[in-house]
């Protein structure tokens, strides 16, 4: 089956061979198979829009691009694309490093009072870039570990920053069990291939009473056409969030839009779960009913923000 035109634009834009089929997919949330359109034109990088449709599930609200492709599409983007995409350059700027630093000694005050105070504790930063926000802990006595696919963030985190970093799909990470005492996964949630599997390896990893962070784009700063952007193939928001968190073992004990790491990402939400017992399908999709939303009002949501941005514009 042929991809349809503008999925065949899609890919001559972003300089990727068109070999690469795109087919629609489930809830990545909660796994059901009925959704509504809330955009199909988004942002498709470099000044241009174009159609790669956004949905919401009628069953919980999450929001996620549909239809997508497959995993090695991923792989080739993040690896050769991604980045020069963003910025130009495939490597970190002296201002990106010193606001990871920057972003990761707020973070440390700010999740102060739920870690634990023992010595030797350990951290995972998965999507990690160059891995600057584990330098604060590192430099207070934690052991740490990053994994990101970009491999100039990486190997300059790791050449330059000498830090724990490591080139590494989160699909693909290899993590001892019970290892870690806080898993952070900022803003790169919304881009690894397949989240379910991500938090899957991240709760095998995770101590008995650890924690989870998770950081989302959250609250739009501009327009849905360019909120919604194809780097993005989920659109987090609290409540789907701590639907992950509940589906895989973790109990939402603070959801906030507070600035837990500085201004520099305005608009961004944290969620931070603490590791409690898996629940099985049926019990995970009851407890997390509290945080279904209507794509009805999701959809108004967007159309009303629209509105009130152009009026400002």
């Amino acid at each position: 089956m042929k991809n349809p035109d503008y999925i065949v634009d899609y890919l001559n834009h972003i300089g990727i061979a068109n070999n690469y089929k795109a087919k629609e997919i489930n809830c990545e949330f909660c796994g059901f198979d009925e959704f509504s359109l809330v955009r199909d034109v988004i942002d498709v990088g470099k000044g241009k829009f174009g159609k790669l449709p956004v949905v919401s599930c009628n069953r919980c609200g999450g929001l996620f691009q549909n239809p997508r492709f497959p995993r090695n599409f991923y792989k080739e983007f993040y690896s050769k694309k991604y980045r020069d995409s963003l910025y130009g350059d495939l490597s970190p700027s002296k201002s990106f490093i010193d606001d990871q630093f920057k972003r990761g000694e707020l973070l440390y005050k700010s999740l102060q009072k739920y870690l634990p105070k023992k010595r030797n504790s350990k951290i995972l930063d998965v999507g990690c870039s160059s891995g600057g926000m584990m330098k604060s802990f590192i430099e207070k006595g934690w052991k740490g570990y990053g994994t990101d696919p970009d491999v100039g963030y990486v190997k300059y985190g790791k050449d330059v920053l000498n830090l724990p970093v490591e080139v590494k799909d989160s699909e693909e990470m290899e993590l001892e069990k019970n290892s870690f005492d806080l898993i952070i996964i900022m803003g790169s949630l919304e881009h690894v291939y397949d989240p379910n599997k991500t938090l899957e390896i991240c709760r095998k990893a995770a101590k008995p009473n650890s924690l989870l962070l998770i950081e989302g784009r959250g609250h739009p700063q501009k327009e849905s056409k360019i909120y919604f952007n194809h780097n993005h193939h989920r659109y987090l928001t609290l409540n789907s969030i701590s639907l992950l968190m509940l589906r895989h073992g973790w109990e939402p004990i603070l959801r906030t839009d507070e600035e837990l790491t500085g201004p520099t990402r305005k608009g961004g939400i944290f969620c931070l779960g603490r590791s409690t017992k898996i629940l099985n399908k049926i019990s995970m999709l009851k407890d997390s009913q509290v945080y279904f939303e209507k794509s009805e009002d999701i959809i108004n949501k967007f159309n009303a923000l629209d509105k009130k941005l152009r009026k400002a514009n």
